[in-house]
């Protein structure tokens, strides 16, 4: 491992940025070791100045690619972040990491990817299943739950208005913080990984939308309720607020997904890997309790 290079792609994003900084400052890995790329090189001055390589990357671009990661042993592919349509440009990451020798490749996907019916799902199906086929030898492919952060992020109106709109049923959901799933990006990266792994990085606990109302109301003294609706109702009173088809499309299949218990599960993979528990919902509200309260004034 002392002289591996490790690459990580998307490092402008916010889970990149806490992977890079969980490599460097978590797993001791040196500057010199780390590549990066990102399409605004520009953007990654400060790693520069560390000692760390900033390469510019187009996904759309094989030939770009492959000279990007020319010279990485282990690579971390992270899901890039399109409006459109994503398969091919992941499929030409894994040729050219092909082409460049790599010979560990790790992919942040999805709970459950070949059974979702998320919008998406079939994005990281694809690439799993083409990462599986490829003569990459050593793969660990990372089935990150949902983020603790989707909530400020993109359903602030639950805090804002105090009711939360779902279709989510009695659905269990094992949320997770970017934090350690960044954490566990990185682990994947430095950990000896043999052969070809899924790991199905959940949280401690599997919440229902009514438990987590609870938690967050007893954290921060708020008092959402949960609104329990058919799809149908729900897709008509999201497309009533004027949103976008897509985003009303993904909140639907999401908690269609949900409900049928496909981002359930326990926290055993992510502690195999890692070596630790990740942080519980309720560690998680106390740590960003000034945020989200900003959020619900």
């Amino acid at each position: 491992m002392s002289d591996s290079k490790i690459l990580v792609t998307g490092a402008t994003g916010k889970l990149g940025q806490k992977v890079v900084s969980s490599l460097l400052n978590d797993f001791n890995i040196a500057p010199e070791q780390l590549i990066v790329t990102t399409r605004s090189v520009s953007k990654l001055n400060e790693l520069c100045k560390l000692g760390v390589e900033v390469r510019e990357a187009d996904f759309s671009n094989p030939e770009s690619l492959t000279k990007a990661f020319k010279g990485a042993d282990r690579l971390l592919l992270i899901s890039i972040d399109a409006s459109g349509p994503r398969t091919q440009s992941h499929l030409n990451a894994i040729t050219a990491a092909e082409k460049a020798g790599v010979s560990h490749i790790s992919y942040t996907s999805m709970p459950a990817a070949e059974e979702s019916p998320v919008v998406f799902a079939h994005e990281h199906e694809a690439t799993e299943a083409a990462i599986k086929l490829s003569n990459i030898p050593n793969v660990a492919i990372l089935r990150n739950n949902w983020y603790f952060e989707n909530l400020p992020e993109y359903f602030a109106s639950v805090l804002q208005t105090g009711f939360w709109l779902t279709s989510s049923g009695e659905g269990k959901i094992a949320e997770v913080s970017r934090e350690d799933l960044a954490y566990a990006a990185a682990a994947s990266l430095v950990k000896d990984i043999k052969g070809k792994k899924t790991f199905n990085l959940n949280g401690t606990e599997a919440l229902t939308h009514e438990e987590m109302a609870l938690q967050i109301n007893t954290t921060l003294g708020t008092s959402i309720q949960v609104v329990q609706l058919s799809d149908e109702v729900y897709k008509a009173k999201l497309e009533s607020f004027e949103l976008p088809k897509p985003i009303v499309d993904l909140c639907v299949t999401m908690d269609k997904h949900n409900r049928l218990d496909l981002s359930a599960g326990n926290g055993q993979d992510f502690e195999s890997l890692t070596g630790r528990k990740p942080i519980s919902f309720k560690t998680w509200l106390n740590s960003n309790k000034s945020q989200l309260l900003k959020l619900a004034e």
